[in-house]
């Protein structure tokens, strides 16, 4: 068994026994065993590896007597002062709280699901200046490392982690969200049988068929060509083909090549002759380089690898701040006499690992998509230009002004009330213009009052810097305020 993490080798129990994961010498500024966070819940015991944003540590709930895996926010180059975290130099205090958010973004993002697949999220919380990700603690190995070790894996094993991701894939799809960095050590094999999809760090949202703007992610040899721009359209094909490159990887024992390597013409390495005629087909269609030849989301995937058969449906992701262990599905009536009994699916094979397909558990029944709803503020803004540009409009013509600026405009009721709808046109129109342009025009706003107001205190210019930028961060705390009344 080895470290979900470091990949260190656990003894019985799933304890840590290589100097990988003790943390001595390696892990300098990791926090020393018997640490205790959020009141004395978790008690730190050991590291359990450190990557280039965070240390995870194998921990201990002291109040519900678990043992759990606990991930530190820990950007490579920072250091400590006591226990607490200080971001490296090179990072402005705004790019490290934007990290912190995404960190927590992460914890939010698990812990909408209740499926067996998907790495469980117990609690997140803030401390030491940094954030902590509290999850169930996994006992196996990552397919990466069972790769390294074995080399090619068996085909019907292969077959069964290629089912189980796509059907909890399709449960993540389902749900708007877009793994994006799928490769073998992010799935990993735990001692029970489940096949669990894990490092949820660089998921984000998609709009089907639509061109959008994302941070390029390419992992070579299991990202797709559309991954390498940064901005195209993602879809669940994007996943699939990762997917199955990474199955592809486990068939040959052989990391593919990249995406670009494969449009110029480098041949993948032929897969063996014992692959399954369905994994065969589901590995090709979803290494295609055109979006149009893969499968076009994870359910026609999985059906494609349980030889055309229905797959069961995917389960819903579940509200709430914390992860449930999964319900076990009611029981299914028996059927009628008169009707003919369901042929038994085939049994894998001894080298096959089963796993139980995720239970689905029952959701809301979607209704009528509900219309947007405009922000109250917005009508403010823009209903306020309206009346402004239109008083304006008004005071200025009734006095003459306009005239005097050289429209020989009579004043009388009809030029009156003319010149007063055009300024209240003019005015919703700009009212419009600014809200969306609050995001630029109130940070710089508030960076320049607070520079304006505060440049003759005689402080120095580091301190007046960072009261700009705190200043443009909380209007734009109250921007986010507004948009949502």
């Amino acid at each position: 068994m080895s470290c979900p993490v470091c990949g260190a080798p656990l003894a019985a129990g799933g304890v840590a026994t290589a100097p990988a994961a003790s943390g001595a010498g390696r892990y300098p500024y990791a926090l020393p065993a018997g640490t205790t966070l959020q009141g004395g819940q978790y008690l730190l015991n050991r590291v359990l590896g450190q990557g280039g944003f965070g240390i995870t540590y194998d921990s201990q709930d002291q109040r519900l007597g678990l043992r759990v895996a606990i991930k530190e926010l820990f950007v490579d180059g920072s250091t400590r002062q006591g226990r607490d975290v200080v971001p490296p130099r090179t990072m402005a205090p705004g790019e490290f709280q934007a990290t912190k958010q995404g960190f927590v973004g992460e914890a939010q993002i698990l812990a909408q699901f209740n499926d067996p697949g998907i790495v469980r999220v117990l609690n997140y919380f803030e401390e030491n200046g940094t954030a902590y990700l509290v999850m169930e603690f996994l006992e196996g190995a990552t397919l990466g490392k069972a790769i390294e070790q074995k080399g090619q894996l068996p085909p019907d094993m292969v077959l069964e982690i290629g089912r189980a991701t796509a059907h909890t894939l399709n449960g993540v799809h389902q749900a708007g969200l877009l793994h994006r960095d799928i490769k073998p050590d992010n799935i990993f094999l735990h001692k029970s049988g489940r096949t669990v999809l894990i490092d949820f760090g660089s998921v984000r949202k998609f709009a089907q068929g639509q061109t959008v703007s994302h941070t390029r992610l390419v992992t070579p040899g299991y990202a797709p060509l559309e991954q390498y721009s940064s901005a195209a359209k993602f879809g669940p094909y994007t996943d699939i083909y990762a997917l199955g490159a990474t199955l592809h990887h486990a068939l040959t024992g052989q990391m593919p090549p990249p995406a670009t390597d494969l449009m110029m013409g480098t041949p993948l390495p032929p897969l063996p002759s014992t692959t399954p005629p369905a994994l065969r087909e589901a590995v090709t269609r979803a290494m295609a380089i055109k979006v149009e030849d893969r499968p076009q989301n994870a359910r026609e995937l999985e059906k494609i690898l349980l030889g055309g058969a229905t797959p069961p449906p995917a389960a819903r992701p579940a509200p709430g701040p914390v992860a449930t262990p999964p319900r076990p599905p009611p029981p299914p009536p028996p059927a009628p006499a008169a009707q003919a009994a369901p042929r038994p699916a085939p049994a894998p094979s001894p080298a096959s690992t089963p796993l139980p397909p995720a239970p689905a558990r029952p959701g809301p029944v979607p209704g009528p998509a509900s219309p947007t709803r405009r922000p109250l503020a917005s009508g403010v803004v823009r209903w306020g230009g309206l009346l402004g540009g239109g008083a304006l409009a008004f005071v200025y013509f009734s006095q003459g002004l306009l005239t005097q600026a050289g429209l020989p405009l009579e004043v009388d009721p009809v030029n009156t009330m003319l010149v007063t709808g055009i300024g209240a046109l003019l005015g919703y129109a700009f009212g419009g213009v600014l809200w969306w342009a609050l995001p630029v025009v109130l940070p710089a706003t508030a960076a320049a009052l607070t520079y304006a107001v505060l440049s003759q205190q005689f402080l120095g210019v580091p301190t007046l810097l960072s009261l700009c930028v705190i200043a443009a961060v909380l209007s734009l705390f109250v921007l986010r305020i507004l948009r949502r009344i």
